[in-house]
C-alpha cells in the first residue's frame, strides 16, 4: 500500500506540474496573458492508475535491468501509452468521456499522443529512479 501511495502521489504531482507549464506554453504561443498562479490539474482516476506503477514496477523495471538506458526509457514508454490507451478506453466506455481527450497533436483516438513519448521517457527515467532509491 506505501508503494501504491508513493507512486499515485508522484504521478499526480507530476502530472499538475506538467499540466500548468503546458497551459501557459499554450497561452504564450497565442499571445494570452501568462497565468502566473500556474494552476495545474489532474483527475482523480490517476490516484489509481499511477498507483499501479508500484505493481507493474516489480514486473517490468527490474528484468530490463540490462539493456541501455534509452531503449528501457522507450520501451517504458510504450507501455505507459498501453496503459494510457487502455485504462482511457475504459474509462470512456464506462463515462461516455475519457478526461485526458486530446485533440493536437499526433494522437490515437483522443486517447494517447504519440508526440508525448519523449516526456513519458523522461518521466519513466524519474520512476526508475524512485523505484530503486526509495
Amino acid at each position: 500500500m506505501e508503494s501504491f501511495l508513493k507512486f499515485a502521489t508522484f504521478g499526480l504531482a507530476i502530472e499538475v506540474i506538467f499540466t500548468a507549464i503546458v497551459d501557459n506554453l499554450e497561452r504564450y504561443r497565442m499571445n494570452q496573458k501568462i497565468d502566473w498562479s500556474l494552476k495545474g490539474h489532474s483527475y482523480i482516476w490517476m490516484i489509481p492508475i499511477y498507483g499501479s506503477i508500484a505493481f507493474i514496477a516489480p514486473l517490468v523495471i527490474v528484468p530490463l535491468q540490462g539493456f541501455h538506458l534509452l531503449i528501457r526509457l522507450f520501451l517504458f514508454a510504450l507501455m505507459i501509452l498501453l496503459v494510457e490507451y487502455v485504462t482511457g478506453w475504459i474509462i470512456r466506455k464506462l463515462t461516455g468521456r475519457c478526461p485526458w481527450h486530446y485533440e493536437s497533436g499526433w494522437h490515437v483516438h483522443n486517447l494517447i499522443r504519440i508526440d508525448y513519448i519523449p516526456l513519458w521517457m523522461f518521466f519513466s527515467w524519474m520512476v526508475e529512479w524512485l523505484y530503486f532509491k526509495y
